[in-house]
């Protein structure tokens, strides 16, 4: 894998600006929505501290370098969560504060990347805690980035003591182009289907190509604002049946649909500027604006905000669902 990092200019110069005046931040939180490339920018700035050059960005060419693109820099440990996404303490972050201590194999710095906290739910806190002596005094040699989706998980002790960066999606123009470039025998086609499911947001395109999970979810919310606008009950119910006793798809499938429902009360209310348009399914998303008074937008977002909440509180999924029908049915 390439160390290029597509978009987020402000995050790569700023990089390159501590880097070159000597003042790397030694503790870094990268946050945004999944498929934003988080884990390829926390792989960049630990290229970037290692590379041999040393000039404020990676140089692609050095053993450094060339081990962190095959993965195989010792230097660069990877924590790793359970198959649950949560971080066990006793074997994942305490071996972390141990092991700090050593000194790095072959750079200037030792780097742990510690991904996807935020999926952490249970130990997230604790895993923090532990960490908060390192962060506060870290050895000379050591660098911690984490990752998460939203910044607001993380202790207010833990993020004043650390570097936030945002990534941000790109344009859809370079998404496009890095598609072009990344992926083989796609058609423009395909490559602009998949664009319009993923706007700006790399990760999410590429799954959407590879029929992975976000496509089953795009499907899903379609079929739902599809449902809407007809204000058809059944199929309210046999869109979300494809859901049925699948959490997390569910979960994003609300979410999506979300999101087709905002852009549909920004259509409402006169925002129509393409570039600020956030859904899967604009047709969708005008097709809701016109079938739909500003009252009823608002109240079915209020409606998916509510429900995506409920899944989030881990209520029964299968009655959550048949609530969100009849609301829904209520709503339109």
């Amino acid at each position: 894998m390439g160390l290029d990092v597509c978009g987020n200019s402000t995050a790569l110069e700023l990089i390159r600006k501590m880097i070159q005046k000597g003042r790397e931040q030694r503790s870094i939180i990268i946050h945004g929505e999944k498929g934003l490339g988080k884990k390829q920018l926390a792989r960049y700035i630990a290229a970037s501290y290692l590379c041999s050059r040393h000039d404020g960005e990676p140089c692609g060419k050095c053993r450094s370098c060339t081990m962190v693109m095959h993965g195989t820099h010792p230097d660069i440990i990877n924590v790793q969560a359970n198959a649950n996404g949560n971080y066990i303490v006793d074997d994942s972050i305490r071996p972390i504060v141990a092991d700090s201590a050593v000194m790095p194999n072959e750079s200037r710095y030792k780097v742990y990347i510690i991904p996807d906290l935020d999926r952490s739910v249970n130990t997230a806190v604790a895993v923090q805690n532990i960490l908060l002596k390192l962060i506060e005094e870290p050895p000379a040699h050591v660098v911690i980035i984490m990752t998460a989706r939203s910044k607001e998980i993380f202790l207010p002790t833990i993020v004043s003591r650390t570097l936030s960066l945002s990534v941000s999606c790109v344009s859809e123009q370079e998404c496009m182009q890095y598609l072009r470039e990344n992926t083989e025998q796609l058609s423009e086609s395909q490559i602009a289907e998949a664009v319009s499911a993923g706007r700006g947001n790399i990760g999410r395109c590429l799954s959407y190509l590879e029929k992975d999970s976000f496509y089953d979810s795009v499907q899903a919310a379609r079929a739902l604002c599809d449902a809407s606008v007809t204000r058809d009950g059944y199929s309210i119910l046999a869109a979300l049946h494809g859901v049925e006793g699948k959490k997390a798809l569910a979960r994003d499938c609300i979410t999506l649909f979300g999101e087709i429902v905002r852009d549909a009360c920004a259509d409402r209310l006169g925002e129509t500027d393409e570039k600020l348009s956030v859904s899967c399914y604009a047709q969708g998303a005008r097709k809701l604006c016109s079938s739909l008074s500003a009252s009823a937008c608002a109240r079915l977002y209020d409606t998916v905000c509510d429900y995506t909440g409920r899944i989030d509180a881990n209520c029964n999924l299968s009655l959550t669902l048949n609530s969100f029908a009849a609301k829904l049915s209520q709503a339109v």
